[in-house]
């Protein structure tokens, strides 16, 4: 089976973001921080991929420097929306990649408790297939969280994703809450985050 997903650096990707005019793609914002994060874990150059249409796929594949137009264009057209993973974080040098699916929690909704997010993690079971991918959930009202109550009420041994990380923003803070597999807290100062 080909392989569908391509890699870019964090360079075009941010020169990508600069470049729209509309709304920023949500998955790609969450793929440029959490690079800044897991480059720093691995302590070596990190790739952000995406799973991309064939037509795309090949396109990439079969340039073997690629310009700068057509890497806007395969990030613009060729990005496979509807793929259950959102973006992949690869590192060669550190033998080491991770795929992520992200969900927003509390987006247009006044229904932003503990209970609610625990619940809504919990009916996860019911809905996705035991996957090897971690799930990057945006808490909109991080702040309104208990996260210790949230990491007692999840269903560990049924929760379909290996990984479980809760993201947020508060007080130019960029907020890293682990659930799954291990448990813990992570601040980051948000500019370097995004810069």
């Amino acid at each position: 089976m080909k392989n569908l997903v391509h890699c870019f650096s964090r360079t075009v990707v941010s020169g990508f973001l600069d470049s729209l005019d509309e709304k920023l793609p949500f998955e790609l914002i969450a793929a440029f921080m959490m690079q800044r994060l897991y480059e720093a874990q691995w302590r070596a150059p990190t790739m952000i991929g995406f799973y991309m249409t064939a037509e795309y796929a090949d396109l990439l594949a079969n340039n073997s420097a690629p310009d700068q137009n057509l890497l806007m264009e395969a990030l613009r057209y060729g990005r496979k929306e509807d793929h259950q993973i959102d973006f992949v974080l690869v590192s060669e040098e550190a033998n080491s990649s991770a795929e992520f699916q992200l969900k927003r929690f509390g987006l247009g909704n006044r229904n932003n408790t503990t209970e609610s997010l625990i619940a809504y993690l919990n009916g996860m079971e019911r809905r996705y297939a035991p996957t090897k991918a971690g799930l990057l959930v945006a808490v909109v009202e991080f702040d309104s969280i208990d996260f210790p109550r949230v990491r007692d009420q999840v269903k560990r041994d049924t929760f379909p994703f290996s990984e479980l990380l809760l993201i947020g923003v508060a007080s130019r803070e960029f907020i890293i809450a682990g659930i799954l597999p291990n448990e813990g807290w992570t601040v980051y100062d948000l500019g370097w985050v995004v810069k």
